[in-house]
């Protein structure tokens, strides 16, 4: 409670120096989890104003995160407490959270300077005739970082990112950099990029590195569009990986699937990662939907194994008041698991009140939670 009280004194001492006259919400919350018999509340408030802004939420009464930000002609000033924030926003997402921490960060004359936990980076960016870049020189504990990036369209888009990760007393070799050039049309239906990345770089914040696999690895992408089909290629040279896949999208239906490798086995578990989706959109006695059916492996985010998952949405409004209902079955060889979600909202023009059962998750929540959600939002 005392966070929360120095935090609102700070926006009522704020709002006297610069005026503050704000608009904004506020939405307030209940959660019973009807299995462990316990409640969690939970309260999200935003406020805008000419040059200050700034929300909060708390849990069961205490502060549960915050940020205040004061924007000038000159200077924006953001304060955090356990947000989300500081990514980088490169092609690369060099510094890339998605955790919550706490900093600061300053904008100034293009400049943008954040400080969060053992990280600190100043950024710049800009354009030139049309020619939009920017650099960074950033530090993580003991690794130093550098990037510069660029777009540029002069009918073809090219685009690009080249720098170096390196320890404090390490001595810069080809290992510690990388880079990542491509060319494509305008509406990105057309490219080729290539991507390559030093053992030794320590991009322990770079989830397209993290993600694919890249230390000591380059990367080439190859994609190409004709009507409702897009057709792409991966390669990574080093381990000699190739992935590609297909994708179809026509009206209400639409159809994806890929594979890694080059192994095909009378034995589908034998083979490498793959994956195939179909889906559909439709209508019926006045509700919309969607259908879907994906086989492959991993099935789903929560496993690596090779199954399926079974997908429906459902929904329909009655003139102030919507329902939504959504299901997934999975099956895969280890695991058999089923859940639901159902919401109801009540809104009008200044409020909004919604009824939910379950949790909407299905990323990580493969077993229905047996927990039912009040919530309660206003503006002005």
């Amino acid at each position: 409670m005392k966070k929360l009280a120095v935090l609102i004194m700070c926006l009522l001492a704020f709002s006297y120096v610069f005026s503050f006259s704000p608009t904004g919400s506020l939405k307030v919350g209940y959660s019973y989890d009807l299995e462990n018999q316990s409640g969690s509340s939970y309260t999200e408030l935003y406020l805008s104003g000419n040059s200050l802004s700034g929300d909060f939420t708390t849990k069961d009464l205490k502060l549960d995160s915050g940020y205040i930000a004061l924007d000038t002609d000159l200077v924006d000033l953001k304060a955090y407490y356990n947000r989300v924030f500081g990514s980088t926003g490169d092609w690369l997402g060099i510094y890339s959270f998605n955790d919550s921490r706490n900093g600061l960060e300053i904008e100034l004359f293009g400049f943008r300077g954040v400080t969060t936990g053992d990280v600190s980076y100043l950024q710049y960016r800009g354009n030139l005739s049309n020619f939009y870049f920017s650099a960074m020189l950033g530090k993580r504990s003991t690794v130093n970082d550098m990037y510069f990036d660029f777009n540029w369209e002069p009918g073809l888009r090219y685009f690009g990112e080249f720098g170096v990760s390196y320890e404090n007393e390490e001595k810069i070799g080809s290992n510690n950099f990388f880079y990542m050039f491509g060319i494509s049309t305008a509406d990105w239906k057309h490219g080729v990029k290539l991507t390559g990345v030093g053992s030794e770089t320590y991009l322990d914040y770079c989830d397209y590195v993290n993600d694919n696999d890249l230390e000591g690895e380059i990367l080439a992408n190859l994609w190409t569009t004709f009507g409702d089909f897009k057709l792409w290629f991966d390669y990574k040279f080093t381990s000699k990986t190739p992935k590609y896949g297909v994708e179809y999208s026509s009206g209400d239906v639409w159809f994806k699937a890929w594979k890694e490798g080059t192994k095909f086995d009378s034995d589908i578990l034998n083979w490498d990662d793959f994956g195939m989706e179909v889906g559909r959109n439709f209508s019926f006695i006045g509700f919309n939907g969607k259908i879907s059916y994906k086989f492959g492996k991993p099935a789903h985010d929560s496993t690596s194994a090779m199954g399926e998952v079974f997908y429906a949405e459902l929904w329909k409004n009655f003139g102030s008041v919507n329902f939504f209902a959504k299901w997934q079955y999975l099956n895969t060889l280890y695991t058999e698991a089923y859940t639901a979600y159902y919401e109801l909202k009540f809104t009008d023009e200044k409020s909004e009140f919604k009824l939910s059962l379950g949790d909407g998750d299905f990323s990580s929540q493969i077993n229905f939670v047996k927990k039912i959600s009040l919530e309660y939002s206003t503006w002005w």
